[in-house]
């Protein structure tokens, strides 16, 4: 698979804006919890963060509720739903679930149907956020296709440069 965010885009987005390094959000240490905020997006994601939890937490944070349309447009139809959450990370897909916690989405290992398609975040997809340079989160809201003819209407881009010590330094204290 090719190793660039773009290509899951429509063309006319393409064309319309470049990210550059210069432009990525810094990865810092806020209340025990590495943070970042997307360089580029169409959704309504604000801040990514990522933290100790069962083993391991992942959420982001949103404007206009759960996560939507970059106006807060569209259905938060893929709660606790196999397919319809797919992390990217340099060229590797990662299927994910969300759950609503309060202010944030949490994401966690797409599970089993027994597990309610809830699993734990595996040590190995931490590394690789870790170790990557882009991190392409991409939402399903709707049972149309998107532009792009996926499933996927929504993303929001993370680079990853700096994660590794913010990371590191998050789940420093967790329980093993």
């Amino acid at each position: 698979m090719h190793k660039n965010w773009m290509i899951f885009l429509p063309a006319c987005l393409v064309s319309s804006f470049v990210v550059s390094p210069a432009l990525s959000a810094p990865w810092e240490l806020e209340n025990g919890l590495a943070t970042t905020t997307p360089s580029a997006s169409n959704s309504n994601i604000v801040q990514l963060e990522v933290g100790c939890g069962d083993p391991y937490h992942m959420g982001v944070f949103t404007e206009h509720g759960p996560v939507l349309g970059r106006e807060g447009t569209g259905a938060a139809d893929y709660f606790y739903e196999p397919g319809r959450i797919q992390a990217v990370i340099d060229g590797a897909e990662f299927p994910l679930v969300a759950a609503g916690s309060g202010d944030a989405v949490v994401l966690l290992g797409e599970g089993t149907a027994e597990e309610n398609y809830l699993a734990d975040l595996e040590e190995s997809f931490i590394t690789t956020i870790k170790q990557g340079s882009e991190l392409l989160l991409r939402f399903d809201l709707s049972p149309e296709n998107g532009a792009d003819g996926t499933p996927f209407e929504t993303y929001a881009l993370f680079l990853l440069p700096g994660a590794e010590e913010a990371i590191d330094k998050a789940l420093e204290d967790c329980d093993s």
